[in-house]
């Protein structure tokens, strides 16, 4: 008889720890598909020049200013002293627009699925970059996305990182579903 008690009981804890494991892998309801990190070439705006500083140019910009006071509405409205900025002609080495320089963005994009039964509205996740073969991750993005993620369908978590290291990792750590109720790791 107890034999059959010992049995039982290693059938029914084994039978419990499957059902705990598959609930746990379950509960997380979320797939990682893809990592990627991306890069794109933003232009950025037109900056303009500066005019010189010297006494000189100041001067010659002052007098400019004074000889066509006379048709700016804006100098009769505040003073006869009152300062405006200076015309850019293209003709002037200084006062021409100067192209800007294009900026590089690395973003790095994780797809998920909703492979749960519940819609996601939030999740929190990790982006880790590491060195080639390395345990400890060089740098760790923390992110929370607010999202709505139906059942069954998947979506885009991206984030603005500055790529280091050759390898990387991303990982969930908690998600919120819409009833209320909150996976988180352990």
């Amino acid at each position: 008889m107890k034999l059959v008690t010992l049995l039982f009981a290693i059938i029914f804890s084994a039978i419990v720890v499957s059902a705990q494991t598959e609930k746990a892998t379950e509960a997380a309801g979320l797939k990682i598909i893809r990592v990627e990190l991306q890069h794109s070439v933003v232009k950025g705006p037109e900056l303009r020049a500066v005019q010189a500083t010297d006494p000189g140019s100041q001067a010659a910009a002052k007098a400019d200013r004074t000889s066509t006071s006379d048709n700016n509405p804006a100098l009769h409205r505040l003073s006869q002293n009152a300062e405006i900025a200076p015309k850019t002609t293209s003709s002037d080495p200084l006062g021409g627009s100067l192209p800007a320089p294009n900026a590089v963005i690395f973003t790095a994009t994780v797809l998920v699925k909703n492979i749960g039964t519940k819609p996601v509205t939030s999740v929190q996740w990790e982006y880790l970059l590491f060195e080639k073969d390395a345990t400890e991750p060089i740098k760790r993005y923390r992110v929370q996305t607010k999202k709505l993620i139906p059942p069954g369908e998947e979506a885009q978590l991206t984030k603005e990182v500055t790529p280091k290291g050759q390898e990387q990792q991303a990982r969930i750590t908690r998600i919120e579903y819409a009833d209320g109720t909150i996976w988180q790791q352990k």
